[in-house]
């Protein structure tokens, strides 16, 4: 019943400043010397954390992921500690402490710029992520995703070409959708 000058549609969506500035991402292969996967989202067992150390993990029992990095960025409060210190054990038993790094609370230019520095990102949420900010910031900053066949995300995927599904929220069809995806630089 109301009338249609009291109502707006509100798009989801972020400020592409400082997303502009970034230099293109053109060529073929990775942003760094070695190939880096990315994690950007409150580090909490909800949005799966614990899932792409698991897949990095067996992704880095192969010999062609030798060299692949895990960098983890987003929030970290006091009550996501003990989970974070949990992986960080679990990376240190599989002899991994100096390939993976942690990045708790950066400021919003410091995300822009985490976010262009990684080869591929992934947030594999366990609940129902409506939008999925994170993905389309990384897409923003030319960084292309592999997230579960869940939610929005295949809308989004679809809609941009900018990542790939992986069929189900396990480490091990993460690790193989990133593994196919690592391993071909063009499509990356």
């Amino acid at each position: 019943g109301l009338s249609p000058d009291r109502v707006r549609v509100a798009q989801s969506g972020i400020s592409l400043d400082g997303y502009r500035d970034l230099p293109s991402r053109s060529g073929q292969g990775f942003r760094g010397s070695v190939p880096t996967l990315g994690f950007f989202a409150r580090m909490c067992p909800d949005k799966g954390l614990d899932t792409v150390v698991d897949a990095f993990i067996e992704l880095r029992r192969q010999e062609r992921f030798s060299h692949l990095r895990l960098k983890v960025g987003g929030g970290c409060g006091p009550s996501d500690q003990p989970f974070v210190d949990s992986l960080r054990r679990r990376l240190a038993e599989a002899g991994l402490s100096d390939a993976a790094s942690f990045h708790p609370n950066l400021s919003r230019d410091e995300k822009v710029a985490f976010l262009a520095s990684v080869d591929v990102l992934s947030v594999p949420s366990r609940f129902s992520e409506a939008f999925g900010l994170f993905v389309v910031e990384a897409l923003a900053a030319g960084t292309p995703v592999v997230q579960p066949d869940v939610c929005g995300f295949r809308e989004i995927i679809e809609a941009t070409g900018g990542g790939r599904l992986c069929s189900s929220n396990t480490s091990s069809a993460l690790a193989a959708s990133l593994g196919e995806l690592l391993l071909d630089p063009v499509e990356l």
